[in-house]
């Protein structure tokens, strides 16, 4: 494949990441705006004046038409400012950093157990295929998979919150105040985000993993003498991963999520908690910035994982 079409493949992905931000920005802004209510009167309360709302509008912007409201909005979104929230009275984007800690720390906690684990179990399980190590290894993960976050989460604070005391819901510290209180804090959460993807995580892996072993290239390997172990890092491994990189995107983006809703059962200050905030008080500009936000990672998690599976198989760029 020439430079040239790979250079070409990669601003078609290009395109198409701007081209997705830019629908999600209007489907975000469109659904917000929408919504029945008045952002003006629900910060002032029932008693204010009609003035005082209009007064306020303005001030919001609120009395501009929609269109020029939402390319206000884009500029800012595009480059940073997505404006002020209505209830804290301060930059949302300053907000959204505030919170980052939590739910950037817990996602990548989970997913280093998702990777730390589900790789050994699936290469450990594939070696002997439905024998009883693996079925084990199956039924727990049919189980793990079929038990939602919220739920493990809370068996998890039931074990080592109530049974081994070793573990208080809310036990939260900064990093820049105590490191090791912030790891401790964000591990169980992690774990509880981490269960159910380490199950998909080792199911596909281990399906993938078999099915390479059934291939031509592990049998001429083999006829030229390589051991089991040298054929499954060089060559059984990497071609595993080319498949299960969509896989694993996926898992990140369900990771990002579900710590949203993990955060809420262990009491942590993240994204989620302030995303709960901004719907009660009808804080348009927070609500808009947070969905803008993780959409955003979302559909960078999607192009690089469509980056990284064209780099490790050429074939991809060309079709």
């Amino acid at each position: 494949m020439t430079g040239k079409q790979t250079a070409l493949y990669f601003v078609r992905k290009a395109v198409e990441l701007l081209a997705t931000l830019l629908l999600v920005s209007l489907l975000t802004f469109l659904a917000f705006s929408v919504i029945p209510g008045d952002t003006a009167r629900t910060m002032l309360g029932a008693n204010a004046t009609t003035e005082q709302v209009e007064a306020l509008r303005v001030q919001l912007g609120l009395d501009r038409p929609l269109p020029i409201r939402y390319l206000s909005w884009l500029g800012g979104a595009f480059t940073g400012n997505l404006g002020n929230s209505t209830q804290f009275r301060t930059s949302v984007g300053g907000l959204i950093v505030s919170r980052l800690p939590v739910t950037l720390g817990m996602s990548i906690i989970a997913f280093i157990l998702i990777i730390l684990i589900s790789y050994p179990l699936a290469v450990l399980s594939s070696r002997r295929p439905g024998k009883l190590g693996d079925q084990i290894c199956s039924v727990l993960g049919h189980i793990l998979f079929a038990i939602p976050p919220f739920v493990l989460s809370l068996l998890l604070i039931y074990l080592f919150g109530s049974i081994f005391k070793n573990f208080s819901v809310g036990n939260y510290a900064a990093p820049n105040v105590d490191f090791g209180m912030y790891l401790q804090s964000l591990l169980l959460p992690a774990f509880a985000i981490a269960l159910p993807k380490i199950a998909m995580t080792f199911k596909f892996l281990r399906s993938s993993i078999i099915e390479q072993k059934a291939s031509d290239y592990v049998a001429t390997a083999k006829s030229h003498g390589l051991s089991d172990l040298k054929i499954l890092v060089r060559h059984i491994l990497p071609n595993s991963n080319v498949s299960s990189i969509t896989v694993i995107s996926l898992v990140l983006s369900d990771i990002l999520g579900g710590s949203l809703i993990v955060e809420q059962v262990f009491n942590l200050p993240g994204l989620g908690r302030l995303l709960l905030s901004a719907i009660s008080q009808r804080d348009f500009p927070l609500l808009s910035g947070i969905v803008f936000y993780l959409a955003l990672v979302t559909v960078l998690l999607y192009f690089a994982a469509d980056i990284f599976a064209s780099l490790s198989d050429p074939r991809i760029r060309i079709r």
